[in-house]
């Protein structure tokens, strides 16, 4: 839809060259200061949130749609005025990031600093600069980062910015009406795009987690929307989606649907069958190739996990660091599944359009599937529109069952979908009846942590010895991702500093990484560890921590009270050996075994404790997440919590070491 649009704009402008915005923009309105009263100069408390260090007094965002010479764009002109109590509000207000993505950019910044004596400080330009943030999940984004000038209590920080989104229309546009500070008003200004001749589908909006006040019509082609009050957003860990929590208005051009739900995905479904089918057909060269790279396979299971390998390996997609420029173009040009073969090379649509084809060529019941992404907002069926189903799978029938396959994916096992895919409605297309099919959510097992390390424990309390770390299915995607992007060296510096950030005196040595692009294997680390002062000496004791890879890690869950649902990834399995070797002279004094417990339905916590030939064997197990059971609401965080701490304090558990009485024999 946004590209339609953004033709129909272009094209518009290119026929009659007087299709343009039906009333010119008043900038300097727009962008000016205004006026600050008295009242919220002498404001000395919050009114929303009592314990706030800052509230805002209001935020402003005028969303214009127009055409630039022959291109569409959109502009968004953003201000916001924030009254600052507190020292606690000096230091979260003090400096601003201006988050922005992709082909964005920020521009004319202006800020200043109004004094309660009504002394103005100007933010200077110099201040102004650009830097990468990294979100929960190691996301990074852009920003636009400045500290605001002379920023002490009673003050008040307003500053405005311009937001250009070249070659777009404010279509799925999302529109936050929450900010990590409270607001008294929140309100936007929008005005569609209008152009002679040409017919727009209306604009519309749909809310989320809020309900804004009435539209109201205002000048020069604007209407405008508000929240009054609005609460501060703050994130809490292991939560949703902020786009689950939070308050904002999706914003696009569309027609009325008046169809019913069931006859509109109906014929959703026979759409995007239409569309996609022309990219799934094999000509003997496709054929060809299908066919040896099944060779020798007996089973449909294997058949399609030679085709998904095949793509893997043998295309290359354009995010690759080896494709030239030359080539990413040359491959834009991909319009069929031979096209790709050809080629080498192509986006994730192409790479998931030649595996169909390859499947359907070795005669398998093949469909384009659409699902949601389960990390960002869930899918749902009530809203008429694809906007929330962005992401396109491959549904092969096997025996009477659908299975779902992305040969896009490189990090994760054949099989297997990534893990905000799993657990989605999946729409599978067909040209007469389209069904939805819920995709699986992936066994822990799938996802297995498997930890192995042998140490000695020297008198003074060091442990030194030979670690082996294992991990597969989503557990390993995400750093596969990570350390493809670096050299052996940062990698070697990457799991060094994962193991000093549990234990920060730690000398790690011997670093290897196997497996990194074999998604198929578990990608596996080794290392060789010295840690001074990782078990505790005390006259003739020593007392030692077994579980080594749990030493240092910080409770899961540490607030007493729950704002959001808990939301867990992907289910995960753990499995650690650990054998620590007894120092000569000492023998065991307490043999007690951490406790084990089930989790009911949802997982389980084993351990175990042997002793034997001056060594301590230690064995435990944890899955979570049985059943795809990854969602916990609010109301049952405390029993969460209560089961987590649990596994934390076992985790900790200790054994004595006890030095023998001179002259007894060597330990046993």
């Amino acid at each position: 839809m946004a590209c339609q649009l953004a033709r129909i704009a272009s094209i518009a402008v290119l026929l009659g060259g007087c299709a343009a915005a039906s009333t010119s923009i008043n900038v300097v309105a727009i962008t000016q200061w205004l006026p600050v009263t008295d009242e919220e100069r002498n404001l000395k408390a919050p009114k929303i949130d009592p314990d706030a260090g800052a509230e805002a007094l209001f935020w402003r965002v005028h969303v214009v749609d127009e055409v630039k010479g022959q291109d569409p764009e959109t502009v968004l002109y953003h201000y916001i005025r924030i009254k600052v109590f507190n020292q606690r509000g000096c230091d979260e207000q003090g400096t601003q990031d201006i988050r922005y993505f992709g082909k964005h950019t920020i521009a004319e910044i202006a800020g200043r600093t109004i004094k309660s004596d009504g002394t103005i400080v100007e933010l200077k330009k110099d201040a102004i600069f650009k830097r990468d943030l990294v979100k929960a999940g190691g996301l990074k984004v852009k920003a636009v980062s400045f500290a605001m000038p002379a920023v002490e209590p009673g003050v008040i920080l307003e500053y405005r910015w311009r937001e250009t989104r070249d070659d777009e229309l404010a279509n799925y546009v999302r529109m936050m009406f929450q900010r990590d500070v409270p607001v008294y008003e929140i309100k936007y200004f929008i005005r569609p795009l209008s152009l002679d001749y040409v017919t727009l589908p209306p604009m519309k909006r749909v809310s989320f987690g809020m309900q804004p006040g009435p539209t109201v019509t205002e000048k020069d082609g604007f209407y405008s929307m508000s929240l009054k009050d609005v609460p501060a957003y703050k994130e809490e860990p292991l939560m949703p989606s902020e786009w689950v929590v939070r308050n904002w208005t999706l914003l696009y051009y569309g027609d009325d649907i008046k169809a019913s739900p069931e006859k509109f995905w109906t014929g959703e479904g026979k759409k995007i069958y239409s569309l996609n089918e022309p990219y799934l057909k094999a000509n003997s060269y496709v054929r060809d190739v299908s066919n040896e790279a099944v060779a020798g396979a007996t089973s449909p299971e294997e058949k399609l996990a030679r085709l998904v390998q095949y793509c893997r390996t043998k295309i290359k997609l354009f995010d690759d660091e080896s494709v030239t420029e030359r080539e990413r173009e040359k491959a834009k040009e991909n319009n069929r599944p031979a096209d790709t073969l050809k080629r080498g090379i192509g986006s994730g649509f192409d790479v998931n359009m030649l595996f169909a084809a390859m499947a359907r060529a070795q005669g398998f019941d093949v469909r384009v599937a659409k699902l949601g992404d389960r990390g960002d907002f869930p899918f749902n069926r009530g809203f008429l529109n694809t906007y929330f189903m962005g992401t396109i799978d491959i549904a092969v029938k096997v025996g009477d069952q659908w299975q779902f396959y992305n040969a896009a994916t490189k990090w994760l096992p054949v099989g297997m979908l990534p893990w905000r895919e799993e657990g989605s409605d999946a729409l599978v297309t067909d040209p007469k009846e389209p069904v939805f099919v819920q995709a699986p959510v992936s066994d822990p097992e799938k996802s297995l942590r498997s930890r192995t390390g042998v140490f000695q424990v020297d008198e003074d309390g060091t442990i030194e010895g030979e670690v082996h770390l294992a991990f597969s299915g989503h557990a390993a995607a995400g750093r596969r991702e990570e350390l493809a992007r670096e050299s052996p060296a940062q990698q070697e510096d990457d799991i060094r500093e994962m193991v000093r950030g549990q234990m920060s005196n730690a000398e790690v040595s011997d670093v290897k990484v196997e497996n990194l692009l074999d998604a198929d294997k578990p990608l596996a680390y080794s290392y060789r560890v010295k840690a001074p002062g990782y078990a505790q000496r005390t006259g003739k004791r020593i007392f030692v921590q077994l579980a080594y890879f749990q030493h240092g890690v910080a409770a899961r869950f540490t607030a007493s009270e729950r704002k959001y649902p808990v939301w867990f990834d992907y289910p995960w399995a753990e499995e650690d050996d650990v054998t620590i070797k007894v120092p000569k002279g000492f023998e065991l004094e307490n043999a007690e075994s951490p406790a084990s417990f089930g989790l009911g339905p949802v997982g389980e916590y084993r351990v175990s404790v042997k002793a034997g030939r001056g060594q301590l064997m230690y064995h435990r197990k944890f899955v979570f997440g049985r059943g795809g059971t990854l969602v916990f609401p609010a109301a049952s965080y405390t029993a969460l919590k209560k089961a987590f701490d649990a596994i934390q304090e076992q985790d900790q558990h200790t054994i004595t070491l006890r030095q023998q009485a001179a002259g007894a024999g060597a330990n046993q």
